[in-house]
C-alpha cells in the first residue's frame, strides 16, 4: 500500500494531541492551560484544509507548515480533514488538537492558530459535516482548501463546504483535469493557487506593457509563444491565459492570434514573446526564476526599451492569503 493510501498515514504524520472526538473543546483547554496566550486567542477566520487521496504524509506536513506561516499574519481556526479511503475500514473517527502562538508587530501583539485534525472512514462520512460545524469558530468567515484530490466529482460529497465558503481553493499544479470542467456550486468563489503564484510575474509584465498604447501591443500581432520549465506547466498555462484575457480587454482579435506554450529543459526559465507581421516590432520577456532575474526587450514603434527586473513566484503562504482575500 502506498504512503498516500495508508489508512491513517497522513493523520499520524501531523502533530497534535490526540483527544476523543467528543472532547475537542476540553482538549484545547488542556492545550492552552499553561499558555500565557490563553486569554488572547482571538481568531479572524476558519480554514478547512482537505487532504485528498493523492496527498502523502510528507506533503501533508508541508501544507501544515504553510498554514502555520499563513496564520502568523491571519490568526485562524484550521480544521484538517484526513479521510481514510479504505472502503472496508470499520466506522471510526479520530481527532487531534494543536495550537501555536506567534509574536506579531510588538511584544503585546500575540497571534495564535488552532488546528483540529479529523481522521474519518467512509462509514462515518455522513457525520462529518456536523463535526466540522462544531469545530469551527462561530461568526467567522469560512474558507475551504482542497489539496491533491483525485477527482473534483468526489468533492460533491462536501457540498456544505463548497457552498458556504467565501473562497474555494485548489492548485491546478496538483489537481485532476476535471477541476476545470467541474460545475462548482459557486464558481465566483473558486481560486487557483497556481494562478496566484504568478502574481509577481504578472505585475512586472503588466507594468512594462502599460507604457504602450493597446493598439501598439496588439496591432499586427500574429503569435504569442510562452516557453517554460516543464515543472511549471500549470503556472505557464495560467500566465498564458492571463495574457490572452489582457489582449481581449485591449481590443485584440484573439481568434487571429496563435498561442503556443512549450516546455523546456532549463533550471527555472520562463520566456514570453510576441511575434508581429512587422519584423521591426518586438516584445520579449526572458526570466530565470532560479536566479530571480528577468530581462525585458520592447520596440513597438516608439523606440527600443530594455529593462532588468526580478522574477519569482509568490511564497506558498503568501499565495494562500492572496487567493483567499483578493
Amino acid at each position: 500500500m502506498s504512503p498516500a493510501a495508508t489508512p491513517a498515514g497522513v493523520f499520524d504524520a501531523l502533530p497534535g494531541l490526540e483527544v476523543p472526538v467528543g472532547g475537542i473543546a476540553q482538549g484545547f483547554k488542556q492545550l492552552w492551560a499553561d499558555s500565557p496566550a490563553k486569554d488572547s486567542r482571538a481568531v479572524q477566520l476558519n480554514l478547512v484544509l482537505h487532504l485528498g487521496r493523492n496527498c502523502t504524509p510528507a506533503d501533508a506536513q508541508e501544507q501544515f507548515r504553510i498554514t502555520l506561516r499563513f496564520a502568523q499574519r491571519y490568526p485562524c481556526r484550521v480544521v484538517v480533514l484526513c479521510p481514510d479511503f479504505d472502503d472496508a475500514a470499520p466506522p471510526a473517527m479520530r481527532a487531534k488538537v494543536y495550537g501555536e502562538c506567534f509574536l506579531g508587530k510588538s511584544k503585546t501583539d500575540t497571534r495564535c492558530v488552532e488546528f483540529v485534525l479529523l481522521h474519518y472512514t467512509v462509514a462515518v462520512r455522513q457525520h462529518l459535516e456536523n463535526q466540522v460545524s462544531v469545530c469551527l469558530s462561530t461568526d467567522m468567515p469560512l474558507y475551504y482548501w482542497s489539496h491533491r484530490f483525485s477527482s473534483a466529482r468526489r468533492l460533491a460529497d462536501y457540498g456544505y463546504l463548497l457552498t458556504r465558503s467565501r473562497r474555494v481553493l485548489f492548485d491546478s499544479a496538483v489537481a485532476p483535469a476535471d477541476a476545470f470542467t467541474y460545475p462548482w456550486p459557486n464558481q465566483a468563489a473558486v481560486r487557483d493557487l497556481a494562478y496566484t503564484r504568478t502574481l509577481p510575474l504578472r505585475q512586472n509584465l503588466g507594468q512594462f506593457l502599460s507604457r504602450y498604447a493597446p493598439p501598439l501591443i496588439h496591432g499586427g500581432l500574429r503569435r504569442v509563444t510562452l516557453q517554460h520549465r516543464a515543472q511549471f506547466a500549470a503556472e505557464a498555462a495560467c500566465l498564458l491565459g492571463w495574457v490572452r484575457k489582457g489582449l481581449v480587454r485591449s481590443g485584440a482579435e484573439v481568434g487571429a492570434i496563435a498561442f503556443e506554450v512549450t516546455p523546456q529543459d532549463c533550471a527555472g526559465c520562463f520566456g514570453l514573446e510576441f511575434h508581429y507581421a512587422d519584423p521591426a516590432k518586438v516584445f520579449r520577456w526572458s526570466a530565470d526564476l532560479a536566479r530571480d532575474h528577468a530581462e525585458f526587450l520592447g520596440d513597438l514603434g516608439t523606440g527600443r526599451t530594455t529593462l532588468t527586473a526580478g522574477a519569482h513566484f509568490l511564497a506558498p503562504d503568501m499565495a494562500l492569503s492572496e487567493a483567499m482575500f483578493f
